[in-house]
């Protein structure tokens, strides 16, 4: 009398670890079409945004904590510095978000001449 084959244990955990690997792919692929560099360029551009208003403020902080220091002008210079910090963090966010796009340093708006320099002025009123 023979037994009747049982399946092999072994077979059937390579095939269900098989298919989690393939069903892992899909998630890992799906994950990646999710941080595309449109994505990557939006969260770049939101932690500068934040990291200029944040050191700007800082830095009116500090610069006015400092002269409240020196001057023995305690409270004014740091509630001056602190709006003029909190104007220039405001200031570099508007640059940023205007420039939009582009890279660093880069003027848009007017034509390049052979230079390489923007041949419209700023302050040409002529349309």
């Amino acid at each position: 009398m023979t037994e009747p084959e049982r399946p092999d244990p072994l077979a059937a955990l390579g095939e269900r670890i098989e298919r989690a690997q393939r069903a892992q792919e899909g998630k890992r692929r799906s994950a990646d079409a999710e941080t595309s560099p449109s994505s990557k360029e939006g969260m770049g551009l939101g932690f500068r945004i934040g990291i200029e208003l944040v050191v700007a403020v800082v830095v009116g902080v500090g610069l006015g904590w400092a002269f409240d220091h020196w001057l023995g002008t305690r409270p004014w210079g740091l509630l001056v510095f602190l709006f003029l910090g909190i104007g220039a963090g405001m200031t570099n966010v508007y640059r940023v978000v205007k420039g939009l796009g582009m890279g660093v340093g880069y003027k848009g708006g007017g034509q390049a001449g052979a230079s390489g320099r923007d041949t419209k002025s700023d302050w040409d009123d002529e349309d």
